[in-house]
């Protein structure tokens, strides 16, 4: 159905230049904490499917992120559910350093729960952006919840010595 990882290279922007975002997105897309926690204050039931989980070699974007020598990163992509429903698909691009020293063998604990608990991996600023219907991530939303004609997203990099983890974020719509 789908051949994972999709791509990241799309165009981010800082949060503070994405304009006119509906209200029931806005407290999410933004919010500087962790998201599992904010979805877990949300719902009865949280937890994680993850979806796939592999090394992959580092293109020119993941190279010029990481701003570093990265030869491969590990691509963990995962869904978010609140009460049964799939409310974030989010993808994680791991290097080599950041497996070892603790971001390895998660299984289905949210990546979230480990880099909001160590004070020592320092976030970057949050980019955003938005993807239209009849992207990828569009055509993700539609078959695990429902068709949407705009989907936001962010993403940003935690950083502890030199290991670097990047997360995206997309928010599927729903009720």
């Amino acid at each position: 159905m789908f051949e994972y990882p999709f791509s990241i290279d799309y165009f981010w922007q800082s949060a503070a230049e994405l304009q006119c975002v509906p209200p029931s997105i806005a407290n999410l897309l933004f919010d500087q904490g962790s998201l599992t926690s904010l979805l877990k204050q949300q719902c009865q039931q949280f937890r994680v499917k993850v979806l796939s989980e592999k090394w992959v070699p580092a293109t020119k974007s993941h190279i010029a992120i990481f701003n570093g020598d990265v030869q491969k990163v590990l691509c963990r992509e995962v869904l978010l559910y609140c009460d049964d429903m799939p409310k974030v698909y989010a993808q994680s691009w791991i290097t080599q350093a950041a497996y070892q020293v603790g971001v390895s063998g998660l299984g289905e604990t949210p990546l979230g729960e480990v880099l909001f608990c160590d004070d020592s991996w320092l976030r970057s600023q949050l980019d955003v952006c938005t993807f239209q219907s009849g992207s990828t991530f569009s055509t993700l939303s539609r078959v695990h919840n429902e068709a949407a004609a705009q989907l936001y997203a962010r993403r940003r990099v935690f950083t502890k010595s030199d290991a670097q983890v990047m997360v995206c974020e997309i928010f599927l719509p729903g009720e």
